[in-house]
């Protein structure tokens, strides 16, 4: 009549080469897994699939079952652990991803998306989506429709998905904190709850609430002037569920299990902290149960309405851009065909001439292309936000 969800996510920060100290955290990762009590585990940025194989075989004695969701070019960096079988798995990429131009920033390599772990415990099912959202890297948030967009389709994912679940668990690093347009649309859609915002009888009053995940002044890792400017950082990193209409859920633990440095080491286990979530499943009675019904102040329109206006003002930047991209591009190419026969044939000539076809062959490819890509991607999220919202509108009005 009841069971126990003890789950936890963790941002590795594994990024070959890049990453400091990756190979000691990730030994270090798997040293506090087998000492601790989860049995489910959600990783993100596990980039090298040699640390995943190192994971799953350390972790096979506890947690015996799991998955890597594969995608793009590096692997969407995704991984889920389960002490129970995982009965289906499945991954869903996201149409925007970022840019193939920002490969510093690496997120369109990624292939990222949101990766569901159907788990079996008994006779019940357990839908685990492990997730990463875009991030935002700079104040002027250029990826801002991205994230949204990557949201509002993990939301319709998990709604789409969930209805045989007794449990919906989504765990990751989200890259918003509560409030923000894409927090709401994931927690709003498929009615997710945060535990954060648990009232007293759902949650133990004893329990220590997480801090920020991000930029933490407990982590090693953390950028100085933001812990300057916010000390305990931002939560970005979350898990949320939802539970099937006969249970009832109850919060035994809830808080970030490696605040502390690694065991006789001056570094974190990793630029986040990780988030833990233990929750009882109880089987409520007939008399007890009550279905959700929608009501005419639902803030779910509101946010969607906002999303839809987010959508509006990136066709407009993305519209821009291709005019510049092909300005630019058409200016250079005229150029290119004004100096032939110009100037005598010598190495920086050459050299020039083969700058200015790159460049000119860059801002063509991103003004047709890879701007068209774009576009209809940002219309697909843009429309179904729109569908979603007159649909909204019809059953308020009923």
């Amino acid at each position: 009549m009841e069971f126990t969800l003890n789950i936890f996510t963790l941002n590795c920060w594994g990024i070959p080469v890049v990453s400091k100290n990756r190979k000691e955290r990730i030994t270090a990762i798997v040293d506090y897994l087998l000492q601790s009590p989860h049995n489910i585990v959600c990783l993100q940025e596990v980039w090298s699939e040699k640390d995943y194989l190192y994971l799953k075989d350390k972790l096979k004695s506890t947690l015996p079952y799991s998955h890597y969701f594969y995608s793009g070019v590096l692997g969407s960096g995704l991984c889920v652990f389960s002490k129970w079988v995982i009965q289906d798995v499945f991954f869903h990429q996201w149409a925007l991803n970022g840019y193939i131009h920002k490969i510093h920033h690496g997120d369109w390599f990624g292939g990222k998306g949101v990766g569901l772990c159907r788990i079996r415990y008994n006779d019940k099912l357990i839908n685990v989506y492990c997730t990463h959202l875009h991030a935002e890297y700079h104040e002027d948030d250029i990826y801002l429709a991205h994230r949204v967009l990557q949201a509002y389709s993990t939301a319709e994912f998990v709604k789409l998905t969930s209805s045989c679940a007794d449990v919906c668990i989504l765990a990751g690093d989200l890259n918003a904190g509560p409030g923000d347009l894409s927090f709401r649309l994931i927690t709003q859609i498929p009615s997710l709850l945060d535990p954060f915002d648990l009232k007293s009888e759902q949650i133990n009053p004893m329990i220590r609430k997480p801090s920020g995940t991000s930029d933490n002044i407990n982590n090693s890792y953390s950028d100085p002037k933001m812990v300057r400017s916010t000390p305990e950082g931002k939560r970005i990193d979350h898990i949320l569920f939802r539970a099937d209409t006969p249970w009832k859920a109850s919060v035994l633990n809830f808080g970030n299990p490696l605040e502390d440095r690694v065991p006789n080491q001056p570094f974190s286990y990793s630029d986040h902290n990780a988030v833990t979530l233990e929750v009882r499943f109880s089987r409520l009675s007939g008399s007890q149960i009550h279905q959700r019904v929608y009501s005419k102040d639902d803030s779910c329109y509101d946010s969607v309405k906002e999303a839809i206006k987010v959508c509006e003002e990136a066709t407009v930047t993305i519209s821009k851009s291709k005019t510049l991209y092909l300005t630019v591009g058409g200016l250079l190419f005229m150029f290119l065909l004004g100096t032939v026969g110009f100037w005598p044939p010598n190495v920086l000539y050459d050299v020039t001439k083969l700058i200015i076809t790159a460049l000119c062959l860059y801002c063509l490819v991103m003004g047709i292309l890879w701007n068209k890509i774009e576009m209809n991607s940002l219309k697909s999220g843009r429309t179904a936000l729109e569908n979603f919202s007159r649909s909204r509108y019809d059953l308020i009005a009923e």
